[in-house]
């Protein structure tokens, strides 16, 4: 970086508007919803033997993006984030790899978070140290295009992870950010509400994004 590029950064305060937006949305109440059965050396495996169809990703503006995702992530990439930090392996779009991860789930930890099976998005992230996901929100587009005819008042996220927590692994959800989870414990990341991912350890991190219409009944 150059002192002209950090002074001009210092003025014009990129920032701003996206500081200004989420400090202004109601702090949500972070806790866990559920606790999964989850054997992490299968997790893993499966990231080895599905390399290929692995998306290799980082933060840039997608296609998919609504307005102000698409402008969170200019914003992000304007501040630093770049490919040599926010890489991930991003698992579950590609070939039948959300039906293996529904597979690995298994239809007990399904059904305990009662979820209809054939209505699930399982994303599988890895993210090596020096690495994570830039502070955002969700419009659930991706997820929306893959399942145009469900009633989307009754789709949502939850994240878990498939390791015991790490040195250096957390994840931000709106003003609480969370540590010493223990593999499969589920948290509900509502959608349009701020949060982010980090490993500033020395071990991979493996967590799981995980979205389907829930019966509350």
């Amino acid at each position: 970086m150059l002192k002209s590029q950090y002074e001009k950064l210092i003025q014009d305060k990129p920032w701003t508007e996206m500081s200004t937006y989420f400090d202004n949305l109601e702090p949500t109440d972070v806790s866990k919803v559920n606790h999964l059965d989850i054997d992490p050396e299968q997790w893993i495996k499966f990231t080895v033997d599905e390399f290929d169809l692995a998306q290799q990703e980082w933060e840039q503006p997608r296609t998919h993006y609504t307005g102000l995702e698409k402008k969170w992530a200019e914003i992000n990439n304007l501040v630093g984030r770049n490919r040599g930090n926010s890489f991930e392996l991003n698992y579950g779009r590609n070939g039948d790899t959300n039906h293996k991860l529904k597979e690995i789930l298994g239809m007990k930890n399904i059904k305990r978070l009662n979820a209809l099976p054939d209505t699930v998005f399982m994303r599988l992230l890895v993210k090596m140290p020096g690495h994570g996901i830039a502070w955002h929100h969700d419009g659930n587009g991706t997820y929306k295009k893959m399942f145009p005819d469900v009633d989307h008042s009754k789709v949502k996220r939850f994240w878990f992870s498939v390791q015991d927590w790490k040195d250096g692994h957390a994840f931000q959800v709106s003003k609480t950010v969370l540590t010493h989870w223990q593999k499969g414990d589920v948290y509900n990341i509502p959608f349009g509400i701020g949060h982010a991912s980090t490993n500033f350890g020395y071990i991979p991190q493996y967590t799981v994004s995980f979205t389907a219409i829930i019966d509350e009944l």
